[in-house]
């Protein structure tokens, strides 16, 4: 049985495979199906039969594009791995969170190699659903990444797409000489900033977004809403990119589609720091050798808003000082165009 969240419940033995969804989802889904209350549990809703062999795959449940690419839909790449006889068996489908039915989500489902007649949509919202033929692939816990697996996963996207990388420039022999290393580097890419303005609330927006789009402007950036934009435009986007810069979120899980070489700055604010949030973007960008820096900004609080809730203190909007940007850019060798 399939319950909340894509827990999975083993009904002859009685055991719930906590495993296979997020870690402490106890904590971070308080509300969930299954009631779970220490090693105990119970389930609370009916459930509808689907009949036929299907692999949990899952999805989206909190609409967060970094947990759909790392851990949900990664799941393809794993059963296609190791299991390539059940990915390609036509009787085998897929049961996918109805959340991914849609752009950009489905298309990295595609991107996968699995065609959409054989796809079950359900929503874990509502209903449990009991699958007689359930095959269950091995969940990337989220607090994780698993380099193979990003690199694997993102190599795969760009062959479905058909994009390629940017071959960087090769580093001097003479710092290899004196024993030091030097990151590979890319020239003439292009110039991406992820834009979180478009979201209604506070979560992560840049409170002074006019003056710091005059700097962004200025060193040739594009400024860009991934909501928007295709799948596929997106790898492209990063494929090709030289400098990319946005606040920390989880459409910066596009870096794992960077050429070796390409600059990163994350915008942060000091808890994400100090907590290890921020840890995430780094390690992504050295899986694919990417060249990460970050710099620390103050938050824009409202004295009247209630921030007893994590989520509503993590996505407090930022200011952005634009004369540190600058400075910022400038260290990473970006220069404005007039300037080049």
């Amino acid at each position: 049985m399939v319950t909340s969240y894509y827990l999975p419940v083993h009904v002859e033995s009685h055991r719930l495979l906590i495993n296979q969804s997020y870690f402490d989802i106890v904590r971070w889904f308080p509300d969930m199906r299954p009631m779970v209350d220490g090693d105990q549990f119970r389930l609370i809703a009916d459930a509808r039969t689907i009949e036929g062999p299907h692999v949990v795959i899952g999805g989206p449940v909190d609409g967060v594009w970094y947990h759909w690419l790392v851990s949900w839909c990664a799941r393809l790449l794993i059963l296609k791995q190791l299991r390539r006889d059940i990915f390609d068996d036509p009787s085998v489908r897929f049961l996918i969170d109805v959340a991914a039915s849609k752009p950009p989500f489905i298309d990295m489902v595609r991107a996968m190699g699995v065609d959409d007649n054989r796809i079950t949509f359900v929503s874990e919202s509502g209903e449990d659903v009991l699958v007689r033929d359930a095959i269950l692939v091995s969940f990337p816990d989220q607090r994780f990444l698993y380099p193979d697996l990003v690199r694997d996963f993102a190599a795969a996207v760009r062959e479905s797409f058909g994009v390629a990388t940017i071959q960087p420039i090769k580093p001097s022999l003479l710092p290899s000489w004196l024993g030091q290393r030097q990151a590979p580097t890319l020239r003439g890419g292009r110039r991406i900033f992820t834009s979180r303005q478009a979201f209604p609330d506070p979560k992560r927006r840049v409170h002074n977004f006019d003056v710091v789009a005059e700097v962004l402007n200025r060193f040739g950036f594009e400024i860009v809403n991934l909501a928007e934009v295709s799948a596929k435009d997106q790898v492209e986007m990063f494929a090709a990119a030289e400098f990319v810069v946005g606040v920390h979120g989880s459409d910066l899980a596009d870096l794992m589609f960077c050429s070796p070489g390409a600059q990163v700055l994350v915008i942060e604010n000091q808890r994400n720091v100090t907590m290890g949030i921020a840890a995430s973007l780094d390690i992504l960008c050295q899986i694919v050798s990417a060249r990460y820096r970050y710099m620390i900004v103050e938050e824009a609080i409202d004295p009247d808003a209630d921030y007893s809730s994590f989520t509503d203190e993590h996505n407090r909007d930022v200011i952005v000082p634009p004369d540190t940007l600058e400075r910022e850019l400038r260290a990473m060798g970006c220069l404005p165009f007039d300037e080049r």
